[in-house]
This record gives C-alpha cells, structure tokens and sequence, in this order.
C-alpha cells in the first residue's frame, strides 16, 4: 500500500510550476518569432502569396498538425519570397531560405531518435535563431523597397533636362 505524505505534492506542485515556466518560455519566444513571419508577409503583394493568408502562420499553435504544416509553410514562404523579390526587380541569389526552412522542419523529427536527439534539439535551437534572423532580413529588406512591381516614377519635372 502507497504512503502518501507531504513532499509527494510539494514534488507535484514543482513539477506543474516548472511546466507552466517553461510553457511561458515557449509562448515568449514562439509568439514574437510567427509574429514575424506574419509581418514578413504582410510585406508581400496579395498577389505574390497566392491566396497564402499571412495569419495562417498562427496554425504552427496546432499540436502534431504543426508537424506536417512546417514542411508546408516554410517552402510557401521561400516561394512567395522568390515571387515577391522577382516581382519588385530586386530576385536575390539562394533559396529564400527554403533550405533553412526543410531543415527547420526535419530537425524536430530526428530529435525522437535516442542519442540523436539532443544533439538535433541543440541544430534546432540554432537553426531557428537563424531562420528567424534570416526571415527579419528579408522583411526588413522589402520594407525599404516600393511596394509596386515597377518602382516609383518621379514627379520632378528637371528629371529629363
């Protein structure tokens, strides 16, 4: 027959206040991270993302579904990106991070194998940071740029003299 006692429930009440912390943890850092996918593409023409609605970056929240939806999302922005640079005459050399994004994507599975595992959340870890970099450079490169395909045209009339 079990014995309950005190520390028994001072075990458990660490327990949840340590999942709780690291549930915060987790939203502190993944909130900002789609947020930033999201305004990277807000930048792009609606044209450009195809029907690709910028809020469906917010579907990563869904549990085992964010598993197959990686794959999905991170070669939609790359091809979005693509269309989007080419669209504004500025195609950058790479794969818009289409390579990050598929690795980004694996990572997580391989981490299920023993061993290997904490050696993959650790490339995880690092590719994320990355990503994340590499996407705000992106974002903050097609905010500086015209938003049209064409560029702007100058109103300055000595512009031909």
């Amino acid at each position: 027959m079990y014995n309950y006692n005190a520390f028994d429930s001072i075990g458990i009440g660490i327990l949840i206040f340590m999942i709780i912390i690291g549930i915060g943890i987790y939203l502190a850092i993944y909130i900002p991270y789609l947020l930033n996918l999201q305004n990277l593409l807000k930048e792009c023409n609606e044209k450009n993302r195809q029907g690709f609605s910028p809020s469906n970056v917010w579907l990563m929240f869904i549990p085992l579904f964010n598993i197959v939806y990686s794959f999905i999302l991170y070669g939609k922005i790359s091809e979005i990106l693509s269309r989007e640079f080419s669209y504004r005459g500025k195609s950058l050399q790479g794969d818009y991070g289409k390579s990050l994004g598929l690795t980004l994507a694996i990572l997580p599975l391989t981490s299920l194998v023993p061993i290997l595992g904490s050696l993959a959340g650790i490339a995880n870890l690092v590719i994320f940071i990355i990503y994340w970099v590499k996407m705000a450079e992106f974002k903050n490169k097609l905010m500086s740029m015209p938003k049209d395909g064409m560029g702007t045209i100058s109103n300055n009339a000595d512009l031909l003299d």
